[in-house]
């Protein structure tokens, strides 16, 4: 859509309105999801919802050091990297994935 420098907003109909704002949101990205993006430091109620779990669970898992936290001035935070190495130290492998590492193992 192609708009003259001097049209004003007001004088757009529904569907060019429409168009107009499909194509900005398609070329501007919006600012939540860049900031979600870049966001490593979460509070514990955000971690709680990245993680699928119950903020006291995850008090409890902190108490029990089950989890790797800090803690600032008596608030608790996590980064979202150092859980996802976490999340994937805690992977089982498949029995696909284990048999593969016998083999390689026995043509040593």
């Amino acid at each position: 859509m192609q708009l003259k420098n001097d049209q004003p907003l007001y004088s757009l109909t529904v569907g060019e309105y429409i168009e107009l704002h499909q194509s900005l949101v398609n070329v501007i990205p919006s600012a939540n999801s860049v900031a979600e993006k870049e966001k490593d430091l979460l509070t514990i109620s955000e971690a709680a919802d990245y993680l699928d779990l119950a903020v006291s669970t995850l008090y409890a898992m902190n108490s029990r050091r089950q989890i790797p936290f800090s803690k600032v001035l008596g608030k608790v935070y996590y980064r979202r990297s150092v859980l996802d190495e976490w999340l994937a130290s805690g992977e089982r492998k498949t029995t696909a994935q284990l048999s593969a590492e016998t083999r390689k193992e026995g043509e040593r």
